[in-house]
């Protein structure tokens, strides 16, 4: 176990500190993660008769241990359903939620509805959950830090290769607009390469999101279609605009901006001359509310050995789903089984932030 140096957590794995997910699964009566996939595994997929999933019922059924009312249950059961019933409209072979990707954004129906509707007491909670947990640990195990409101304007998902993180991301999508409640200037997604570019704009079109890819000269949402992704590459992001090309500089994003980042570390460098992802994902996250996707969160971290960036990730992945549970549920890499493209990315590979 890591000890304490000087108040900081010192080379504590990040799945010890996955404090919004903890949160969470408390909110449930779960103790842990496993135990919470454990359990709603044996749930059944979809929706019955009278439009509620199966995973609604389960959640239901643990009675007192459910801190969340049974009218905010159904409303964000009924959200859901609306939402994947809107991602279904184009596609001739609908999607069905399998269970974890069903609690993914369950979790987010949970906080955006908190965040939008209840922001300071969601901040309240959080806190009152670190302090319950710090004082449950022992001597010399290392504390967590409280919440920051600037700590709600993230949220990740630690999700393996080939477990659906894009049709998770097109849900979370209509999630966001469904509570927020200010204009968006842009919305924006970061892929790490032109590939993966492609890709998502296809598997977009198919779930009914209007998108394209980025142009300047397109800035803002009032010359593209109302609500539109524009999908752009992070190595295309440069500090400062410098001649022709095709970058584009940080700063043309400034207001309230929707962004998601795929895998963004991916296709960025860290060489003396260039600040890297980790430059530019900060200057973005100053920009709006950001939804980050990635198989590699914890080799990533391991490898940066960068106690504040786990800290800060640990309060922003509201949903772990990494290989070692998709393994587990015997998926392995059979992609077909989620009816999805086999990705790009690799769980095993080591990446640096």
């Amino acid at each position: 176990m890591a000890k304490a140096t000087n108040g900081k957590q010192e080379n504590l794995k990040l799945e010890q500190r996955l404090l919004l997910l903890a949160y969470l699964n408390d909110l449930f009566g779960y103790a842990s993660n496993r135990e919470l996939l454990k359990d709603l595994k044996e749930s059944g997929e979809g929706f019955d008769a009278s439009g509620q999933s199966y995973l609604y019922s389960r959640l239901l059924g643990r009675g007192q241990s459910v801190k969340i009312s049974p009218e905010d249950l159904t409303r964000y059961d009924d959200n859901i359903r609306e939402h994947l019933r809107a991602m279904n409209a184009r596609r001739s072979e609908p999607i069905t939620l399998r269970y974890f990707q069903h609690i993914a954004v369950l979790y987010t129906e949970i906080f955006l509805d908190a965040y939008f509707n209840r922001r300071a007491e969601l901040l309240r909670s959080l806190n009152s959950f670190v302090e319950k947990r710090n004082g449950s640990k022992v001597a010399n195990e290392p504390r967590d830090t409280k919440f920051s409101e600037a700590d709600l304007k993230k949220l990740a998902f630690w999700m393996a290769t080939g477990s659906g993180k894009t049709l998770i991301m097109h849900i979370n999508y209509r999630q966001f607009l469904h509570y927020n409640d200010l204009p968006l200037d842009n919305i924006l997604l970061i892929t790490p390469n032109e590939g993966m570019t492609e890709q998502h704009i296809e598997e977009m079109t198919a779930s009914n999101i209007p998108c394209r890819r980025f142009d300047l000269n397109e800035s803002g949402l009032g010359i593209v279609e109302k609500d539109a992704v524009r999908v752009i590459e992070i190595t295309k992001l440069v500090e400062d605009k410098r001649g022709g090309g095709l970058s584009v500089p940080v700063e043309a994003f400034e207001g309230n901006n929707l962004i998601f980042v795929d895998e963004g570390h991916k296709g960025s460098s860290n060489t003396k001359n260039d600040k890297g992802w980790k430059y530019l994902r900060n200057q973005l996250d100053k920009t709006g509310f950001t939804f980050e996707y990635s198989a590699t969160f914890g080799q990533a971290l391991t490898s940066a050995r960068n106690d504040e960036l786990t800290e800060e990730y640990g309060k922003a992945i509201i949903f772990d789903y990494s290989y070692r549970y998709f393994h587990g549920d015997g998926y392995g890499k059979d992609f077909s089984i989620l009816n999805l493209k086999e990705e790009t990315t690799d769980d095993l590979s080591l990446i640096h932030i």
